[in-house]
């Protein structure tokens, strides 16, 4: 059973050749909804549990999948497993789950490449982000360089004083952007998305996000897969890890 039209696999490879980032509708806002209940039952269960004050209410919640059989369901979507299938011309299997809340206020990401955290080669992984609610320029959404995945892992440059203001415990947050090489000059896509669609990334588009200035959340359930043999960086920090999603073989 093929979970994708005939013109969402057209759409996903027009968009993977020249910009590096697609959008499918995967969920109703009713079954956002029952996610969004499980996701609050466990940052509020988190908060109890956290006895020496190391959580402020909404910080990113890293492998939800491991507290809730519920979201585990979700990143074994079988739409969203068919089109990185589909776009990796391979079996996949997961290496990330977590969440993002980004409440009012909250301060964006600096550029950057997923590739150059994974070490993989270009096109062995895809990120994949579904909303949870509508993400739009004022409450920061993702925006990336439309074709900037056809360059290779580019370096990053740490600035000291805009790293002091990461998030606790997310140390790749801020200060560290990827650096452009001199005569790129990519166009700069805000994205919008509704609440259930799910946008995937390719490893190599240089991409970040803005402070959130509305009045509204912008969250959000994010997952990663790895092309079936190919190799990645588990990661000091976010530790990455084979996830069946009941493709590949790990």
């Amino acid at each position: 059973m093929s979970y994708l039209s005939n013109e969402e696999k057209q759409q996903l490879l027009f968009d993977w050749r020249y910009t590096g980032v697609t959008v499918l509708n995967l969920l109703t806002e009713e079954e956002v909804d029952v996610y969004l209940q499980e996701l609050e039952r466990i940052r509020i269960e988190r908060q109890e549990n956290d006895t020496e004050g190391e959580w402020s209410d909404y910080d990113p919640f890293m492998h939800p999948h491991k507290q809730s059989e519920k979201l585990f369901e979700l990143a074994k979507h079988p739409k969203i497993i068919e089109a990185v299938e589909f776009l990796m011309e391979s079996k996949v299997f997961g290496v990330q789950t977590w969440t993002y809340f980004k409440p009012p206020g909250q301060l964006g990401r600096d550029q950057h490449q997923n590739i150059f955290y994974t070490q993989c080669n270009s096109n062995e992984i895809i990120n994949c982000s579904i909303a949870l609610d509508n993400h739009d320029v004022s409450n920061g959404s993702v925006w990336y360089l439309e074709g900037s995945h056809k360059l290779w892992r580019l370096p990053m440059e740490v600035d000291e004083e805009r790293a002091k203001s990461n998030p606790k415990k997310w140390r790749n947050e801020r200060g560290k952007p990827c650096v452009i090489p001199a005569g790129h000059n990519f166009t700069k896509v805000y994205g919008t998305l509704k609440k259930g669609q799910v946008a995937l990334l390719h490893s190599n588009v240089i991409h970040g996000s803005e402070t959130n200035n509305s009045t509204r959340f912008r969250r959000a359930f994010l997952t990663g897969y790895i092309k079936e043999g190919a190799n990645f960086a588990s990661g000091n920090h976010m530790k990455r890890e084979p996830i069946d999603v009941g493709s590949a073989k790990i």
